[in-house]
């Protein structure tokens, strides 16, 4: 049904309810108009005088496919409501809405300047305002027609540059997903978002090409172009964005006069240029890729200066070498063999390392020259003779635009920091895949959070203090000092922690004899691991420790340990939430160092892992991170949950031992029962436990075993294992968990219960004379297992249990020798039989015990 083309309303109605979006209509806007009628179906669509090119073109064939009114049929006064979309500013979709009250006002936007404003609605930085109202359309289960999904559509490839553009998230793709999945016109979408030229535009072009101007502002270029014309020349957009990709620069603005007025269009491509910054200087706004400002009481030449002047608002400072490298820097002499080499790189993970001699960097020595040197059997040989002597390096100040260039340029993976011919960093090619990649990169390098703020507040005062001193004591060491641990990770998520832990690049034990003493402490040293704890008087620990590295020589096995730098000491941490730290130095004093995104991750909830084999060198890890995840309700990170699935032969290396202490660790935080679920779940629990199996039995048998208090704690962790086992059949195989003598005696004690056959229940006489031997925490046991797999039998022991605690002293071997009876194995017959008795209640007391043995021996004793 065609509807028609206005819907009448006089200029003095009131209670008016209107949906506006910017003047000059884009894609965007006119599907986030027709999307917000779908959620406001009493609203009006006010369509503006002034659209795009391409929309004009689009309306032309789908105007009369919705209702709208037109400008003349509104009036200043008597709006009820106005909703705007792609944009938060009333007077930008037209001056009828200045004295619009805020009270009145609903915003659809994701242009960042409406991220804070107090309307109703809905603001997010995503690349199309219509994702954000195509959300709300599947929330509210709302049925859309096919020219509406592909209207929709629309909006997002031209606002996103066909999903391109920097500000793309994964909500437009999944917008988009959904219009996919019901069906859009694709032939249309390719028609109305051609970008052809006519002669007027690609005149236009072919001057801004010509005779742009390129501005050089702190490494990136940016290029002004200037142009009038008598006639209005449409689709400026699209021309300079065509510009920035034929034009040898970063950012391109456009200053173009027609009809008397000015139009501004600005579009970059580099991450430190934000031109909506640029035009803010003239009322303009936008994104940082894309902006554009409308002037018509100034000159085109007033304009331009104004742009040349606040340029350089619009460039963040440039990343540079010293803040992306890693220091200090591993090194080898040119005598360093290469068989030597390759072990360094095989322990640490790197791609080479630079060759240094006297101080003097001389060479490099990648893992490919190793590689090559080793294949013609040269392994005994000095680096020397394999190294490239061209070393390709930068300076502390090189921005992060020229090291990019450099190690493409020369295609290299390592490239060396100078700082007066020394050698002071390194950064590596993981570093450049950083910078390209993690949006979030240059902002953690340029600004280091400082937390003094949360240790003030969530740290004791005396330990604050002692923080301070310890940061004082590094500066007269000079040594760098830092807190790490767990107590990093809890003062960002504001959870008591206590822990000193330091780690000090260089002499940890040297800097704790000379903090003992200072602080009037009790020092405690390990020479072996360059470790110390020093006890204060107030019976404060503090543990130190030499900044160091660990490399493992098999998978599961126990680190080795070099001493090594900070990032070093961090990356051998477990997951990245656990590898931060705190500088203590004065200068530095409560900076947060963070190399692996590790308060990201913490915010997230996301437990990562800091490389691709941490569980294959340490599969404990997997337990330490169902901790996390359990405890904290944090999440595995997709890749993480990869590597642990992938880990089940490093876990068949780990001991018995490793396993029960790692457990009972988590079990002091978590349950057994969900513990074993979630190794069920991740296919880890055989790994882990060999032979062991998940069922709804073994689930309610640990769990109705963690809720008695009354195991003792030294079968804790045993105890829990046990179930796994005791429904499948395959006892023998707990025997390797079974290390000490009460875990083995539970074992063995337990197979033979399981044995018991139904006339060992027929009575609690019967059942004493089966288990009178077996002491009560096998018992308690035996009973959850029964509760599980018999109820009944189970209530036969927990009746038996309560009735022996109470059984009296009945006969004992003195009343038996009184009856001449000869000693022997005799004697305990009588005395069982005696306690069968009583637990039938056919024995009430020990005067009956007597009596019933006088009558076995046939006689009375001697008086």
């Amino acid at each position: 049904m065609v509807l028609p083309v206005f819907i009448r309303m006089t200029s003095r109605g009131g209670n008016m309810k209107i949906i506006a979006a910017h003047k000059n209509t884009d894609f965007d806007a006119l599907a986030s108009l027709v999307a917000a009628k779908k959620l406001h179906p009493d609203a009006s669509i006010l369509l503006p005088a002034k659209v795009s090119p391409n929309v004009k073109q689009y309306l032309a064939i789908y105007r009369d496919q919705f209702p709208y009114i037109n400008e003349n049929q509104i009036s200043s006064e008597g709006i009820e409501k106005l909703i705007l979309v792609d944009t938060y500013d009333p007077v930008r979709a037209s001056n009828k809405f200045q004295e619009v009250p805020p009270a009145s006002i609903t915003v659809y936007d994701h242009h960042p300047e409406s991220f804070d404003l107090p309307y109703p609605g809905e603001t997010a930085a995503v690349g199309a305002t219509i994702t954000i109202l195509l959300e709300r359309i599947q929330t509210s289960e709302i049925i859309l027609t096919d020219w509406e999904r592909t209207l929709f559509a629309l909006g997002l490839y031209t606002d996103t540059g066909s999903f391109t553009h920097e500000h793309t998230t994964s909500r437009d793709v999944r917008a988009l997903l959904f219009l996919f999945k019901q069906g859009i016109a694709l032939d249309v979408v390719n028609r109305f978002s051609d970008t052809s030229f006519s002669e007027e535009q690609k005149a236009l072009l072919l001057q801004l090409l010509q005779q742009g101007e390129v501005h050089d502002v702190d490494g990136v270029s940016i290029m002004i172009g200037t142009f009038s014309a008598d006639a209005f020349i449409d689709r400026l957009n699209l021309i300079v964005e065509k510009w920035l990709d034929l034009a040898e620069a970063d950012a391109c603005i456009a200053v173009t006069e027609m009809k008397n007025t000015i139009f501004v269009t600005a579009r970059s491509e580099h991450p430190r240029v934000d031109v909506s910054k640029a035009l803010a200087a003239i009322d303009g706004g936008g994104h940082p890729q894309a902006a554009a400002a409308t002037i018509k009481d100034e000159g085109q030449a007033e304009v331009t200066a104004k742009l040349h002047a606040h340029l350089s608002e619009a460039v963040t400072p440039a990343l540079v070498a010293k803040q992306m490298m890693s220091q200090p820097v591993k090194t080898v002499t040119p005598d360093t063999s290469t068989e030597e080499v390759r072990a360094e790189i095989r322990r640490y993970g790197h791609s080479g390392f630079p060759v240094q001699i006297n101080g003097k960097l001389v060479g490099m020595i990648s893992r490919r020259d190793v590689d090559k040197a080793l294949h013609h059997g040269l392994g005994h040989a000095p680096v020397k003779g394999h190294m490239n002597e061209h070393v390709i390096t930068c300076e502390a100040n090189t921005t992060s635009e020229e090291v990019q260039k450099r190690m493409i340029t020369h295609d290299i993976g390592r490239l060396p920091v100078l700082a007066n011919n020394e050698l002071i960093g390194i950064i590596s090619r993981s570093d450049l895949l950083q910078l390209l990649h993690d949006k979030h990169y240059e902002t953690k390098k340029k600004e280091k959070r400082n937390l003094t703020d949360n240790m003030t507040h969530a740290l004791p005062a005396d330990h604050f203090d002692l923080l301070k001193t310890i940061g004082h004591i590094a500066d007269q060491k000079g040594v760098q000092a830092y807190l790490i641990g767990g107590i990093v990770r809890d003062l960002l998520l504001k959870r008591e922690n206590e822990d000193m832990d330091i780690v000090i690049e260089g002499d940890g034990i040297a800097f704790a004899d000379t903090a003992a003493d200072q602080l009037d402490g009790e020092l405690y040293t390990h020479n072996d691991f360059k470790t110390a704890k020093i006890i204060l008087n107030n019976g404060q620990h503090v543990d130190v420790a030499s900044a160091r590295a660990e490399y493992y020589d098999a998978p599961a096995a126990l680190p080795n340990v070099r001493f090594s730098n900070l990032r070093e000491d961090l990356y051998r941490r477990d997951f990245t939430f656990n590898a931060m730290a705190i500088q203590l130095n004065e200068d530095a004093f409560g900076t947060l160092i963070d190399p692996f995104g590790g308060e990201k991750d913490l915010q997230e909830g996301q437990i990562r892992v800091l490389h691709n084999l941490s569980f294959i060198e340490d599969p404990t890890r997997i337990l330490r991170a169902i901790r996390f995840e359990l405890k904290f309700s944090y999440t595995l990170a997709a890749d993480t949950e990869r590597f642990a699935e992938l880990a089940p032969s490093a876990i068949s290396r780990l001991s018995a031992d490793r396993i029960k202490a790692e457990l009972l660790r988590l079990f002091s935080e978590v349950t057994a029962a969900r513990t074993f679920k979630r190794l069920d779940a991740l296919t880890l629990l055989g790994a882990f436990i060999p032979f062991a199996e998940w069922s709804r039995q073994t689930r309610e048998m640990i769990s109705i075993l963690e809720d008695d208090q009354s195991l003792p704690e030294n079968l804790y962790t045993f105890s829990r294992i046990l179930p796994l086992f005791a429904f499948n059949g395959k006892l023998q195989h707990l025997t390797r968990f079974a290390l000490t003598r009460a875990e083995k005696q539970l074992l063995n004690t337990f197979e033979r219960l399981q044995t018991l056959d139904d006339t060992a229940f027929t009575s609690l006489g019967t059942l004493h004379e089966n288990v009178h031997d077996v002491e009560e925490t096998s018992l308690v046991i035996f009973e959850i297992y029964m509760k599980v797999f018999h109820q009944k039998k189970s209530t036969a022991i927990k009746r038996y249990r309560d009735k022996r605690r109470r059984m009296p002293s009945l006969l004992s071997g003195e009343d038996l020798r009184k009856l001449h009876m000869v000693p022997g194995p005799q004697y305990k017959r009588f005395l069982l039989q005696a306690e069968n008795l009583w637990m039938d209640d056919s024995l009430k007391n020990r005067d009956e015990a007597l009596q019933w043995l006088r009558n076995r021996n046939g006689g009375e004793s001697d008086k």
